[in-house]
């Protein structure tokens, strides 16, 4: 089976934060010439690979007034009619949650429309319940007015709905009289621990920020350190966990929690690194070797690339990029990925050994160490990540890879 990825990049801003692939080019004209080559591609992809079995279509982040509901039908109906779509598990669209009025008509148009689904995945992208920090972020809404949001979305919500909910410990603290650290407005952290406890919620995304200098962050005077430390953005991402661990939210991904059963089909198929196909501009898929059409047999997975300029994806007739970039995973390619993936997951690192050859020499006493200091367990021949080691991920994987 074959899942795909289509990308959305028209937001109504940029987010300093963000380092996605998106533009703010609001342009009825370039809008339109996206969607005429992502239905090329659909029919590119439908003759390549003819009838293919679809596990899962995921829609990512956009602003949805910028992307009618109509345009998005026809994706997905374009999809539906190109290719095996019979055994869908899963259609997931993420966006930013924002006109809210625009966004309930989404929901409601498209569960009218897709009931018969066996799961229709909604993700919105909250980020925060902090006023001051949606404000210095340009979010255009307040704390109360996702509370009404979410009163709004209660009736909407269908038997075949997952509902996510995407949040970022940023760094927004107080001290209490105490000497206590809590979330500039505490009213809102109250809510957000009654709205996780109330199960309404399917799964929630919780990520930190990242704080990387190529980010839009470095580039404005108001952003730069010393206005956060990266010890505070864990800080309160430990606040946050701990509420949606202690309400029964298993931890799936490093930054993904569920209720049983709700986890995201699609997330899982990337991080288990089964063959998905990315449509877009800057996409990147994973194949079998089957799929691509590969002869040697000693060829598992090749990744491959679309073109990443925006103009060239819009003007050029597509008939398979010219620049498309087509990578055969050799078998320590291939081990490096699923290192790097299973280590991130709730199924974690199997049979250690079969990974030696690309880890650091001394990756055992490595090992050993982070077991000591709580980050990672080695039991039954299966390396575990902590939580604590959860929250340290990107140091651990480059201590113990000897090439990233």
């Amino acid at each position: 089976m074959l899942s795909l990825y289509i990308h959305i990049p028209f937001c109504s801003q940029i987010c300093p934060y963000c380092s996605f692939a998106i533009t703010a080019n609001q342009s009825p004209d370039i809008i339109s010439d996206y969607l005429v080559k992502l239905h090329q591609e659909i029919d590119f992809y439908a003759l390549k690979y003819p009838r293919a079995e679809i596990k899962t279509l995921y829609f990512w982040w956009w602003t949805p007034n910028l992307i009618w509901t109509q345009e998005i039908k026809k994706l997905i109906d374009h999809v539906f009619s190109a290719f095996d779509c019979e055994n869908l598990a899963e259609l997931s669209i993420e966006y930013n949650p924002f006109p809210h009025d625009d966004i309930l008509k989404f929901v409601s148009d498209l569960n009218n429309y897709y009931r018969k689904l066996s799961r229709l995945r909604f993700s919105f992208g909250i980020q925060s319940l902090d006023n001051s920090l949606l404000q210095s972020i340009s979010r255009p809404y307040s704390f109360l007015g996702m509370v009404d949001f979410f009163r709004a979305l209660q009736p909407l919500k269908q038997d075949n709905n997952i509902f996510n909910f995407d949040f970022i410990a940023f760094w927004k603290f107080n001290q209490t009289k105490k000497g206590n650290s809590q979330l500039r407005n505490p009213s809102a952290l109250s809510f957000f621990s009654d709205f996780v406890n109330s199960h309404f919620a399917d799964s929630f995304s919780l990520y930190t920020l990242e704080i990387s200098p190529h980010q839009l962050w470095n580039r404005l005077p108001h952003f730069v350190k010393p206005y956060w430390t990266e010890d505070e953005i864990y800080e309160e991402f430990d606040i946050l966990k701990e509420i949606l661990l202690d309400a029964w939210y298993s931890r799936y991904e490093i930054s993904n929690f569920s209720l049983i059963s709700k986890s995201s089909i699609h997330n899982r198929v990337y991080r288990e690194m089964e063959p998905y196909l990315g449509l877009w501009l800057w996409a990147s898929s994973l194949l079998t070797a089957t799929f691509c059409e590969v002869k040697d047999e000693k060829v598992l997975w090749v990744r491959q690339t679309n073109t990443s300029y925006l103009h060239k994806y819009l003007t050029d007739p597509f008939s398979g990029w010219p620049d498309t970039e087509i990578i055969t995973l050799s078998p320590k390619d291939y081990l490096i990925e699923s290192f790097f993936l299973a280590l991130r997951t709730d199924f974690w690192v199997h049979d250690l050994e079969k990974y030696a050859s690309i880890l650091v020499p001394d990756y055992r006493e490595k090992i050993n160490q982070m077991e000591t200091d709580g980050l990672l367990i080695y039991h039954d021949n299966r390396l575990i990540l902590t939580d604590r080691g959860m929250d340290v991920y990107s140091w651990i994987i480059t201590e113990l890879m000897s090439e990233i």
